[in-house]
C-alpha cells in the first residue's frame, strides 16, 4: 500500500524539491516523530536486520543526523522509517511497488536475505545526495536481493524514482526539474535509456535478463520499456498472494486523480485506466506543500467515484457489498482512494539549495489518517520532539498509549470515519485552517532563522526547535478539544430522544440541537 508524489525544483512554487507520501498500513502501527543526532559507532559493529533470515550488515563509522517518522523507539537497533529528511536535506519515501508478470515471478524469486523496509533508515543515516542513495540501493540489492519496492528520493537539486523487480533487478529515473511524478503501488518507469546515465540507472542484468527470457525484443524497433517487460496490471491474474491488488482500479485511479489535480489541462480518462498515464507531468501551476497535502487527502470529491455520503446506512457508514461487513467510510468499493482511513502517517518534505541545510530541509509531518491530523513543520536541525510524539514501547507499537499524539489523531480519524457525515465538519476544516496558518507563517519564521544563523547557529537551531515543538503542542490542544466535541456529538446522535424525526446529519444540524 502507500502513495507518493515527487516534485522537481522548477515545478515547485519556491524552488524546493519535494517528496510527499501517504503511508497506508494497519492502523495499530503507531508512528512517532523522532530527531536522531549524529552518532559515532564502534569498529566492526554489525546491524542485525529483522525479517531477513538474520542478515547482519556492517555499521558505518558515523551515521548522519535526521528527523524521521518511524515505528520504532529507543531500544530498537533498527526500525521501519516511513520517511524523513537528514542533515544534508536528503529525503526519502517508499511504497509497495507493482506486481510482476507471473513468468517473471517464477524465474526471478525474492531472496530470503532482502532487507526490505529497513533500508529507509540506512539511506538517511549514510547518504548525502539522491544519486548516492540510488547507488547505495543498487549495491544493497546486488548483495542482499530485491522485493518489489518503490522509492522516491530527493536532495536539494535532484529527485529520483527507483523501482525493483525481485531477485536482483532494479531501475531508477531522474525526475525532470520542471515536472512531478506520482506512484501508487504500481510500476511506473516506462521507456528506459541506459546509455543516458545522467538520468537513468539500473542493475547491469536488467536488460540482458529481459532479452534472454523474451520479455523484450531488441529488434522490435521500440525502446526498452521496464513496466511492460517486467510488470502487469494484474487484471486477469487468479486470486493469490497478490489479492490486495486485484481490484482493477486499485492503483491507477489514484494516479489518474493526482495527475489531474496538479495538471488540470490533460483531461485524462478516469474510466479506462491503463499503465500509460504519463510518467512525468508539468503542473498547471507551481506546486506548494499545501497543494500536495490537499492531494494526499483526496477521495475523488466531485467525481463519479466519490462515495462520500452516497450510502443508505446510518451515519454514512458503508457496507461492503461482497462480504456484508461494515467498512470505514469512505471506503473503496468502486476504487481505492488516495486519502484512505488506513493511512498511518502522511508527510511532505522540502529540500532547498539556496538555504543552509539546517533550515532548507524540513518535513511537514502528520500522524494517522491525512484528513484527521495536522501537518507540523519539523526542520532537519531539530534537536528533539515533544514526548507525546515519540512515546512508545520498544518492539510493540500496537499498544494504545493515552498520552501518544498518534493515538489522539488516530482516535479522531476512527470516529470521523465511522460516523463520517455527522462528524467531518468538526475535523477536516479545523485541520485545514491549522495547516494553512503554518504555511502562511513559514517565510517569516525562516527569515528569523536565517538572521539568527548569521549571528549564532546554535540560537537558530534552538529557535526552530522551539517553534516546531510549540506548533506540535498546540496541535495536541486542538486535537483534545476536537475529540471532546466528537464524543459529545456521538452521544447526541446516538440518543433516539435527540434524533427522532431527523433522517440524516444535514437535518440534525438544521434542527439546531447539534453544534
Amino acid at each position: 500500500m502507500c502513495f507518493m508524489i515527487a516534485v522537481g525544483k522548477k515545478a515547485s512554487a519556491d524552488g524546493s524539491t519535494m517528496v510527499a507520501r501517504n503511508c497506508d498500513s494497519n492502523s495499530t502501527e503507531a508512528q512517532r516523530i523522532i530527531a536522531y543526532p549524529r552518532k559515532k559507532h564502534q569498529p566492526h559493529e554489525l546491524i542485525r536486520i529483522p525479517d531477513s533470515n538474520n542478515v547482519e550488515i556492517p555499521q558505518v563509522e558515523e551515521t548522519f543526523a535526521y528527523i524521521a517518522i518511524t515505528r520504532y523507539v529507543d531500544g530498537d537497533d533498527i526500525g521501519m522509517v516511513a520517511g524523513g529528511v537528514n542533515e544534508f536535506q536528503l529525503s526519502a519515501g517508499a511504497s509497495t511497488g507493482g506486481w510482476l508478470k507471473k513468468e517473471v515471478e517464477d524465474i526471478s524469486p525474492m531472496p530470503e536475505t532482502v532487507i526490505g523496509d529497513y533500508r529507509m533508515q540506512l539511506i538517511l543515516e549514510r547518504c548525502k545526495t539522491a544519486r548516492e542513495a540510488i547507488e547505495w540501493l543498487g549495491q544493497n540489492v546486488a548483495e542482499y536481493g530485491a522485493r518489489t519496492d518503490n522509492y522516491i528520493i530527493a536532495d536539494p537539486n535532484e529527485v529520483w524514482l527507483y523501482e525493483e523487480y525481485q531477485d536482483h533487478h532494479w531501475a531508477a529515473v531522474r525526475v525532470p526539474d520542471d515536472s512531478f511524478v506520482v506512484e501508487g503501488n504500481s510500476f511506473r518507469i516506462a521507456d528506459f535509456f541506459p546509455e543516458d546515465t545522467a538520468n537513468y540507472l539500473c542493475d547491469p542484468d536488467l536488460i540482458p535478463f529481459a532479452i534472454q527470457h523474451g520479455l523484450w525484443d531488441p529488434n522490435s524497433g521500440k525502446p526498452f520499456n521496464v513496466s511492460r517487460a517486467y510488470g502487469t496490471n494484474n487484471r486477469n491474474r487468479p486470486r493469490g498472494k497478490h489479492g490486495e491488488f486485484e481490484q482493477p482500479y486499485y492503483s491507477l485511479h489514484r494516479i489518474w486523480r493526482s495527475i489531474s489535480l496538479l495538471n488540470t489541462d490533460l483531461n485524462l480518462d478516469e474510466y479506462e485506466p491503463t499503465q500509460e498515464y504519463p510518467l512525468f507531468v508539468k503542473p498547471s501551476k507551481s506546486i506548494t506543500p499545501e497543494m500536495l497535502i490537499h492531494v494526499l487527502k483526496d477521495t475523488y470529491e466531485g467525481t463519479d467515484l466519490d462515495e462520500y455520503g452516497k450510502t443508505d446506512m446510518p451515519y454514512g457508514t458503508i457496507v461492503d457489498p461482497v462480504t456484508g461487513h461494515y467498512r470505514y467510510s469512505p471506503a473503496w468499493s468502486k476504487s481505492r482512494i488516495i486519502g484512505c482511513p488506513q493511512t498511518i502517517t502522511s508527510w511532505v518534505t522540502q529540500s532547498r539549495s539556496w538555504m543552509p541545510n539546517e533550515i532548507g530541509g524540513l518535513i511537514w509531518a502528520g500522524l494517522a489518517a491525512t484528513a484527521s491530523s495536522p501537518h507540523i513543520p519539523f526542520y532537519a536541525c531539530h534537536k528533539d520532539t515533544p514526548s507525546a510524539y515519540k512515546i512508545g514501547i520498544a518492539g510493540d507499537n500496537s499498544v494504545y498509549l493515552p498520552d501518544s499524539a498518534y493515538w489522539l489523531f488516530e482516535n479522531i480519524g476512527n470516529i470521523m470515519n465511522l460516523f463520517y457525515d455527522g462528524t467531518v465538519d468538526l475535523v477536516k476544516p479545523v485541520w485545514e485552517d491549522f495547516d494553512h496558518r503554518r504555511y502562511e507563517f513559514q517565510n517569516s519564521i525562516e527569515q528569523i532563522a536565517l538572521n539568527l544563523y548569521k549571528e549564532d547557529k546554535q540560537k537558530m537551531i534552538d529557535f526552530l526547535t522551539s517553534y516546531s515543538n510549540g506548533v506540535a503542542l498546540e496541535a495536541l490542544e486542538v486535537g483534545q478539544d476536537m475529540l471532546a466535541k466528537l464524543f459529545t456529538r456521538l452521544a447526541m446522535v446516538n440518543n433516539p430522544q435527540t434524533t427522532r424525526g431527523y433522517e440524516n446529519p444535514a437535518e440534525w444540524k438544521k434542527s439546531g440541537f447539534i453544534y
